[in-house]
């Protein structure tokens, strides 16, 4: 399927921005199309979630269209420095009364060396009353986080000093955040189900950590 580009417009602001503070805001990243066409392809699936937890669904095909367009390629590839590799996709769903995720970083859980990005892109309305994200600006200076979770589930970090709300962002906006960037998600305060679309996106001269090996077992997105 050929899902239409977004409209936003990268600028040398907004990658010093990601380097500096963490994160920016990346707004209609991606066009009204193709949020219908991320929806529909979930509509199923969406109405079978029952969990008061974060759930997150199988990256389907229609997704992954969507990231390797020379619009969404660019992108990454101006903000990371050169060739990129996609790391992971998901579908987000918190229903209504679901609970988020508490404070972490991405990097807790497989441990990255290098530069990679995080976005997290509505596909509803989305503010702090339906699980909106929350951000604590420049903790991705810090380093990588210890757990305080047992267990193999979701990580925890310790609570940051600065947390920030993100704005509201309407469907089709994203942040664009570090993958060591500190943020966490509340409660679907509303009685609707808040979806969003979030992946990862690595340099392609990261590493695995434990092995110092490059990640050559994830995908090139250009050419």
């Amino acid at each position: 399927m050929n899902l239409p580009d977004g409209a936003f417009c990268l600028t040398e602001a907004h990658i010093e921005s990601f380097y500096r503070d963490g994160y920016f805001y990346a707004e209609q990243l991606i066009s009204p199309e193709t949020v219908h066409a991320l929806n529909t392809a979930y509509d199923d699936e969406v109405s079978k979630v029952k969990s008061k937890e974060w759930t997150s669904l199988p990256f389907a095909e229609d997704g992954q269209t969507c990231l390797k367009t020379p619009y969404m390629v660019n992108i990454f590839e101006q903000v990371l420095g050169g060739p990129v590799r996609l790391w992971l996709g998901m579908y987000v769903v918190v229903i209504p009364g679901g609970k988020g995720l508490q404070w972490h970083q991405d990097n807790m859980y497989t441990h990255i060396l290098g530069h990679m990005l995080n976005a997290f892109v509505a596909l509803d309305t989305i503010t702090t009353e339906n699980a909106g994200l929350w951000i604590s600006p420049k903790s991705h200076l810090l380093g990588r986080q210890e757990n305080l979770s047992e267990g193999d589930g979701h990580r925890r970090a310790a609570d940051p000093e600065n947390p920030m709300a993100c704005k509201e962002m309407k469907a089709g906006d994203a942040i664009i955040i570090h993958r060591e960037m500190l943020h966490h998600s509340k409660e679907n305060k509303t009685k609707k189900v808040r979806r969003a679309f979030a992946f990862q996106i690595s340099a392609a001269n990261c590493r695995y950590a434990e092995t110092g090996k490059l990640l050559e077992d994830r995908d090139l997105l250009s050419s």
